[in-house]
This record gives structure tokens, C-alpha cells and sequence, in this order.
């Protein structure tokens, strides 16, 4: 598996220490944490710094916390599920500061208090969506998914303000780097070829397991670098 490659516990089952454990023994280097992981609810400081260990120990590095609670959550719970991005960000301060991937409003209240709490921590809060954040302070993560609905994808993706901190990759590859999810497609070669042109350098995060992140992880390297 590609070192620079990151691949999401997300896809996987099992426990947290199950999943970890199958990265570890299949060569990944790289993982996305899953905060919303029902054994990484309610963690203790000790068992974060556990976590830490564990990853040291399975020769894992964290790209970054995936805390991809459904928008609605910040309306109908916004206490509840704010403790919740409270939690992510302790765990984050654990492993390193590393970047948490959500999801919310950016003009809501919510959102300025979930913002407010990461950059307390020192701790980068990174949108996902088809386009940048308006808050300069607050990162990109960029699943192709969306970025194939679009009619012209790579238009879409130089007009953008930034350039994403982050690329999910997720769906079947056509050919050698043709990327397709639900009907949609994009061309991994040309993708690639627009990274390197506006000189951005975001990190692959594959939400895929098994030999369809093997696929996934062949299709990246074959289309780059330029």
C-alpha cells in the first residue's frame, strides 16, 4: 500500500482494535479515525493516549479523525453532539493534532462554536463538500463523489478558492484511472494533472477496505504523479 495513501476505518468491521489490527498486518501505514466508532465513544484521556500506543505499536499513522455526524445533528442536538466534537478533538490532541473531517452549516451558531473549540485545541476542523470553506480557517476535504456529479469536475475544481487539504476516493475504477461512482465518473490522470498544475498536494483518503482499496490505492499511483 502506498505510504502517502490513507485508507478510513470507516469501511472496515469489527472493533476499533479489530479494524486497526487488519490495517496493520495488511501494509497500510496511513488510517482515517473514525470518532463516531462506537468504541471510541466516551474515551478517557488515558484511553486516548492507549490509542496513541496502539497505533506506535501497529505502525500506524493518523491522517486525521473523520467526525461525520448527518448535518441535521448540529439542529436537533446541538449540545450533544458539540460534546461530541469535544471528544474527536481530545482524541485528535492525543495523536498529534491531526485535521477532523466533519460536516455543518457554516453560517450556523453551532458552527462558530465547533470552529472556537478546534482552534482552541490547536486542532484543524476540515469541511467536506463540492467546494472550500468561506472560512480561511477552516480546511477542504474533497470527496470525488461529489466531484463527479458535476458536469464539468475539473472546472469546478480550478475555480475553487483553495485547494482541498484532503481527496476521498470511494466507487469502481473503469480502465486503468477512470474513477465511477453511481453512473458518475472522473479521469484520476487528469485529476492529478490539475493538482499538480495548481500545485496542491492534498492527501488520498481511499473510504474503501479489502482489495477495493488495493484497486483504488493502483488507480491513484498509476495517474501521477506528473
Amino acid at each position: 500500500m502506498d505510504q502517502e495513501t490513507a485508507i478510513s476505518m470507516r469501511a472496515g468491521n469489527g472493533t476499533a482494535r479489530e479494524i486497526l489490527q487488519s490495517m496493520g498486518d495488511g501494509g497500510v501505514t496511513r488510517v482515517q479515525l473514525d470518532a463516531l466508532h462506537e468504541d471510541f465513544v466516551d474515551m478517557s484521556k488515558s484511553s486516548w493516549r492507549d490509542l496513541a500506543s496502539t497505533l506506535r505499536r501497529l505502525g500506524l499513522r493518523a491522517s486525521g479523525i473523520d467526525f461525520l455526524v448527518p448535518p441535521m445533528w448540529w439542529e436537533d442536538q446541538p449540545e450533544r453532539t458539540l460534546q461530541a466534537l469535544i471528544c474527536a478533538v481530545g482524541m485528535s490532541e492525543a495523536i498529534g493534532n491531526v485535521p477532523i473531517g466533519t460536516r455543518f452549516d457554516e453560517t450556523s451558531e453551532v458552527a462558530e462554536n465547533a470552529i472556537a473549540v478546534g482552534q482552541h485545541a490547536g486542532v484543524l476542523l476540515s469541511m467536506h463538500g463540492i467546494a472550500p470553506p468561506e472560512d480561511p480557517q477552516v480546511g477542504w476535504h474533497l470527496p470525488l463523489a461529489l466531484l463527479a456529479k458535476e458536469q464539468r469536475p475539473m472546472k469546478t475544481l480550478v475555480e475553487a478558492k483553495q485547494g482541498p487539504m484532503a481527496i476521498r476516493l470511494r466507487g469502481e475504477i473503469v480502465g486503468d484511472s477512470t474513477l465511477e461512482y453511481e453512473g458518475n465518473q472522473v479521469e484520476l490522470r487528469e485529476l492529478r494533472g490539475v493538482l499538480d498544475a495548481m500545485r496542491w498536494n492534498p492527501i488520498p483518503i481511499i473510504d474503501s477496505s479489502g482489495s477495493e482499496a488495493s484497486v483504488l490505492c493502483k488507480a491513484w499511483q498509476v495517474a501521477g504523479p506528473w
